[in-house]
């Protein structure tokens, strides 16, 4: 696997930008404050093209969605962009359904490892969880959003039902007026 920033001043931004450029991809203005980068890029097959973002965090975390992550690798190893397919065909498998206990265990290490790398406090809110924590999509899966971790976060429940479906720019307005709404309390 190649290198992968895990912090904002790991990233090099300009770099990165200046080859997507080269490679087609339209390089737009981020939107918020917390988007590092953001571009369109065609899939290999043609078809339409795709926003991809790069965001940190406050603490300075990167989160990749899209496809920026396996852009960013093939920039990295000095691949072109279009030796990655956007819109692969998936052919669904059917997969044995997990236990219970096997479910709740991996569940358990998935919360065990957002809590190491983000904290106890509600990604949102910014308040303490406690035993009222849940997983957040920032991509949400209905739009394409994974589980890997990279797009990932804890909420309280109320805080992740209120983001709902929201875009991942209007889930990072939610958390500013969340986050000032406590402070002004």
């Amino acid at each position: 696997m190649s290198y992968l920033p895990v912090r904002r001043q790991q990233f090099r931004t300009a770099k990165f930008l200046a080859w997507l450029a080269a490679n087609g991809a339209e390089v737009g203005q981020p939107t918020n404050p917390y988007e590092v980068v953001r571009y369109r890029a065609y899939g290999r097959q043609g078809g339409k093209a795709e926003t991809h973002i790069v965001y940190a965090k406050e603490n300075g975390l990167l989160t990749f969605t899209g496809n920026s992550r396996l852009h960013y690798e093939n920039y990295v190893a000095g691949l072109p962009l279009a030796s990655v397919t956007l819109n692969p065909v998936v052919v669904p498998m059917r997969p044995q359904e997990p236990s219970d206990a096997a479910s709740s265990s991996v569940r358990a290490r998935r919360r065990s490892r957002l809590l190491k790398r983000d904290g106890d406090g509600c990604w949102f809110c910014g308040d303490p969880m406690g035993e009222d924590m849940t997983l957040e999509h920032l991509l949400p899966q209905s739009k394409g959003g994974s589980n890997d971790p990279a797009n990932l976060v804890l909420a309280h429940r109320d805080c992740n039902n209120r983001a709902a479906d929201l875009s991942v720019s209007e889930k990072v307005e939610l958390r500013a007026q969340l986050r000032s709404a406590r402070a002004d309390a």
